[in-house]
């Protein structure tokens, strides 16, 4: 735990939103830029954006994800995230 001082951990996080995260920074690291909303659905298997969007919002006021709404691939990450 020593290396990982000041990331974010992910307990009080549902099993959806931490996949989230996790085909975030995956898609990230691949191409250089985030996923579109509609990408990032297909990565995780949701039928709605609308879903995913919620799922953004929660995750965004938990201070793990920002975005600027309205704005195509604005989607970052905070912090470097442990998934646990």
């Amino acid at each position: 735990m020593e290396g990982n001082q000041g990331a974010f951990k992910t307990r009080n996080l549902s099993w959806r939103q931490k996949e989230i995260i996790l085909a975030i920074k995956e898609y990230v690291e691949d191409n250089g830029y985030p996923p579109s909303y509609r990408e990032l659905t297909n990565l995780v298997g949701l039928k709605s954006v609308s879903t995913l969007a919620g799922h953004l919002d929660r995750l965004k006021a938990k201070g793990y994800v920002s975005f600027m709404p309205g704005l195509p691939r604005t989607l970052s990450l905070n912090k470097e995230i442990n998934v646990e």
